[in-house]
């Protein structure tokens, strides 16, 4: 097996269960003898148990027959998780179909981003996906048009957030549907700071027709789809889990030929990655064990080692999605000077109008702000007065994931900017 460094001892077997099932090949060793309640975990929480599967009920039967006599409940529970996602893409694909179809008989173009489009696309079985929403693309100048589509279907809007500056996306709930639909106009807002924004135009215009879910629809290229996956990195810090380079790995093995270095760089410079495309090219090569084309291996250079360890580190440690809530914030808070922290505190507190409109309706009226401001002090003291003081205290668990949130926006800022 090609070792890559710094994969802890504990999650050996996941990477090599995930190489093996990427290349069809038994794994170097056996898993029979793992320890499958961890590895179940494991699995779900980088979001490749279904992936995994297939893959394990063709090597061990005895386990994943779901005829086996097995005191262990993981492989029974895994067999159980897969089953279930069945029905759950198939009724995703429904769901799809009736957005596209009300999309096109309003004339409304719109791009399949991410995990619904790459599950039908590069996956084996859109099961082997796993995913709690569904990311759609559409005009900013026709997002009032697509709401009022949503609505026709009977999508109600979880919060208003379609003409704020602070937003780039509105999320959806339907009734009869367990995935929630985020409609983005973007995919970056003012409130990102550090990170340039993709240049929206210039992808809108790099885009092909297609027919998905058997309805028209705006396609990304193969190139635009890596760049927008190594940017959905990017913005999140660099926490993704395993998933991701799996998602990379179907989607260079099925384009590889049409992959090329400056095809991609044209991409990354439409989603403005800096350098992050051939660091994690290289990086999910060497995770998955996967041979890169000829012109991508000279393209995707060996990383820095330190860099590479910082995103092993990131991968392997990866923070609760409720614990990256304003992780920049407590970053900057926890290096400034006392004066600064006043400032920052107070910035967070009188924040824009528009801002504070989405989360304090009282704001949307003049005399209301004093109450908006208010409210929003006694918020903010609610939610961070116990993690600042627990970030402050040294070898707090709090303080260890400030640390682990410093190092990934290091390797971020880095990728990016250099």
């Amino acid at each position: 097996m090609n070792s890559v460094p710094d994969i802890p001892t504990e999650y050996r077997v996941l990477i090599a269960c995930l190489r093996s099932a990427f290349t069809g090949t038994p794994p170097d060793g056996t898993p029979a003898s793992a320890d499958w309640t961890v590895f179940f975990r494991q699995a779900r929480e980088h979001g490749v148990d279904t992936y995994l599967y297939p893959w394990l009920a063709t090597r061990i039967p005895t386990l994943f027959s779901g005829r086996a006599d097995t005191c262990d409940p993981a492989p029974p529970a895994w067999r159980t998780r897969f089953l279930e996602a069945l029905p759950h893409a198939s009724q995703r694909r429904r769901q799809l179909s009736d957005i596209l179809k009300a999309f096109a008989d309003a004339r409304l173009d719109v791009i399949v981003l991410k995990g619904a489009w790459l599950s039908e696309t590069v996956y084996d079985d859109p099961a082997q996906r796993t995913m709690s929403d569904i990311d759609l693309l559409v005009r900013a100048d026709a997002r009032d048009a697509c709401h009022a589509v949503l609505l026709g279907l009977g999508y109600a809007a979880r919060s208003d957030t379609l003409h704020s500056r602070f937003a780039y996306d509105q999320t959806y709930d339907h009734p009869e549907h367990r995935d929630f639909l985020e409609l983005h106009w973007h995919v970056a807002s003012d409130m990102d700071s550090g990170a340039p924004a993709p240049d929206i135009a210039a992808i809108w215009r790099h885009t092909s027709s297609a027919v998905f879910c058997g309805h028209p629809v705006r396609s990304l290229s193969p190139e635009d789809q890596l760049a927008h996956l190594v940017q959905h990195m990017l913005h999140h810090l660099f926490a993704a889990p395993l998933r991701v380079y799996v998602d990379i790995a179907l989607l260079v093995r099925k384009y590889g030929d049409r992959l090329t270095p400056a095809a991609i760089e044209a991409a990354g410079a439409r989603w403005r990655t800096g350098r992050a495309i051939p660091f994690v090219l290289r990086l999910a090569s060497e995770l998955l064990a996967f041979t890169l084309p000829s012109a991508l291996r000279v393209y995707a250079q060996e990383p820095d080692a330190v860099r590479r360890s910082q995103a092993l580190q990131a991968l392997f440690h990866l923070p609760e999605a409720h614990e990256r809530s304003g992780e920049v914030t407590l970053l900057r808070f926890k290096e400034a000077s006392s004066l600064g922290r006043l400032r920052l505190v107070l910035a967070r507190i009188f924040m824009p109008r528009t801002f504070l409109s989405l989360h304090y309706p009282c704001a949307r009226r003049t005399c209301g702000l004093p109450l908006a401001w208010f409210r929003r002090a006694c918020d903010l003291r609610r939610h961070n007065r116990a993690k600042i003081k627990a970030l402050l205290t040294p070898g707090s668990a709090e303080e260890q994931r400030l640390k682990d949130a410093a190092l990934r926006a290091d390797l971020t800022a880095w990728l990016l900017h250099g």
